[in-house]
C-alpha cells in the first residue's frame, strides 16, 4: 500500500515515548513492504533523520507549536480547545494539498487527536480513505489532570479545556473510517462519548531489538524514571514520588539514589537533583540507565493510554512498580510481572522489598519480559494494523 501518514512532530530521534510509538509503526509497516510517506510538523529543520528516512519518504512543515500565554488567552474565545488548534496552520494545508495531487495513496494514516483536523479536510476533499491512531483519549487526560490541580486559577482553565476537547474529541474521531485504540479501556471511553465512532483496539508494541536485556552490573539500590519532563502528567508524578514516597524509601533505606531520565526537565524538577538524586535532562540512550537500575518506577496519576516506557521496561527484563494509572491497558498482573501501587505507603514498601530482594526482582523481570515476546512485539502489531487497512479498503465496518 502506499500509505501518507501524518505526524504532529517528527518522531525521530527516539526520546521519548511519543516518538517511539509512531516511529515503531513507520518503521514495521515499511518493513512490512508498504511505501510510505511522512508529513511531520516541526519546530526547525531537524539536523539528522537519517534514522527515520530509512522506512519512508520525510515531508517538514515548520511551525511552532509551543504553549503561550497569548495563545492561551485568545484560546478562550475559541471553540477549538488551545492543545489542538496550535497545530492548525494553513502551510501544512497547502504542503498536503500539493502531495495529494503530486501522488497517489490508499490510505491516510493520522497519529494523534492533535493532526484531526488536517485528516478530516483530506476525507472530505479528497476522498480518501482515512484512519486515525489515538495514542490516548486525550480528554480523559484533561480530565484526569485539572482534578489534581489546587490552584483554583489553573483548574478552572483547565476544566474549560476539557470541556471543549470532550466535544471536539467526540465529534471529529466519527469523520474517520477507523479509529485505533490504544486500549480496551480506551475504547470504551471513546466510544461512550460518541457510539458512531468505529473504533477498534491495537495496543502500542515493543521493538526488541533495540529493548532487550543486558547484562551489565546492577547498580545496588537504584531506582529509575525514564519520561519526558515537558510533560505535566509526568512532572506531576516525579513531584508526587519524590514529595510523599521518596522520604518513606530512604528512611528505610539511607543508600538509595534514585534517577530522573527525560529531556527538559521543568525548574521544580532540576531542583531536586542532589546527591541521591541525579536529573539527567535528555540523554541519548536511556537504555543504560534502565539497565544498571534496580527497579525501574512510572508514579503516573493523571494520564491515558498506554505507556511504552513500561513496555520497553519489560523488554528488558526490569522488575516494574507503576501506578495502576501507569500501567492501564498493558495486560499486566499485579505481582506476577509487575508491582502495582496506588498508595504512597504501598508504592514504596513495593520498591523497597525489590531492592532488598534480588531473586524477586529477577523473577518478576522475567516474567514480564515472556509477556512481551507473547503480545507487545512491533511485528505483530504491524500486522494487525495492516489487517485494518483491509478492512477500511474493503468496506468493512
Amino acid at each position: 500500500m502506499r500509505i501518507l501518514q501524518l505526524t504532529p512532530r517528527i518522531p525521530y530521534p527516539l526520546d521519548d515515548g511519543g516518538k517511539i510509538g509512531i516511529f515503531g509503526i513507520t518503521k514495521y509497516l515499511a518493513l512490512r513492504g508498504h511505501e510510505i510517506t511522512l508529513l511531520s510538523i516541526a519546530p526547525s529543520q531537524n539536523s539528522d533523520i537519517s534514522g527515520l528516512r530509512e522506512y519512508c519518504k520525510v515531508e517538514t512543515v515548520i511551525m511552532n507549536t509551543a504553549n503561550s500565554y497569548l495563545g492561551m488567552l485568545f484560546n478562550l474565545f475559541s471553540k477549538t480547545p488551545y492543545t489542538i488548534s496550535k497545530y492548525h496552520g494553513s502551510a501544512v494545508l497547502h504542503k498536503l494539498k500539493d502531495l495529494l495531487q503530486k501522488n497517489r495513496f490508499d490510505i491516510v494514516h493520522v497519529d494523534h487527536l492533535h493532526m484531526a483536523y488536517y485528516g478530516k479536510f483530506i476525507k472530505e476533499e479528497f476522498g480518501l480513505p482515512v484512519v486515525l491512531r489515538e495514542h490516548n483519549v486525550e480528554s480523559t487526560i484533561w480530565e484526569r489532570y485539572y482534578r489534581g490541580i489546587s490552584n483554583p486559577l489553573v483548574k478552572a482553565y483547565a476544566r474549560l479545556q476539557f470541556k471543549k476537547l470532550y466535544k471536539y474529541e467526540s465529534k471529529i474521531a466519527a469523520d474517520f473510517d477507523r479509529c485505533l485504540m490504544i486500549t480496551e479501556k480506551d475504547k470504551e471511553r471513546i466510544e461512550r462519548m460518541n457510539p458512531a465512532i468505529k473504533a477498534c483496539v491495537i495496543p502500542a508494541g515493543v521493538d526488541t531489538s533495540y529493548f532487550h536485556p543486558v547484562a551489565v552490573p546492577i547498580e545496588p539500590y537504584s531506582i529509575v524514571s525514564v519520561a519526558a519532563m515537558d510533560w505535566p502528567p509526568n512532572i506531576e508524578g516525579i513531584l508526587w514520588f519524590t514529595a510523599k514516597i521518596w522520604p518513606i524509601i530512604r528512611q528505610r533505606i539511607p543508600q538509595v539514589k534514585f534517577y530522573i531520565v527525560g529531556k527538559n526537565p521543568p525548574t521544580e524538577v532540576e531542583g531536586l537533583a542532589g546527591k541521591d538524586i541525579i536529573v539527567t535532562g535528555f540523554v541519548r540512550d536511556v537504555r543504560e540507565y534502565m539497565a544498571k537500575a534496580a527497579v525501574f518506577i512510572v508514579p503516573l496519576r493523571s494520564s491515558g493510554g498506554m505507556r511504552i516506557k513500561i513496555l520497553n521496561a519489560l523488554a528488558m527484563g526490569k522488575a516494574v512498580v507503576s501506578t495502576s494509572v501507569g500501567c492501564e491497558g498493558i495486560d499486566v498482573e499485579n505481582g506476577r510481572n509487575i508491582c502495582i501501587a496506588n498508595t504512597e505507603k504501598e508504592f514504596a514498601e513495593r520498591i523497597v522489598e525489590l531492592l532488598e530482594d534480588e531473586s524477586k526482582r529477577k523473577e518478576l523481570g522475567g516474567k514480564g519480559l515472556n509477556l512481551i515476546r507473547q503480545k507487545y512485539q512491533w511485528e505483530r502489531i504491524a500486522e494487525r494494523i495492516e489487517d485494518e487497512y483491509k478492512k477500511v479498503l474493503e468496506g468493512g465496518v
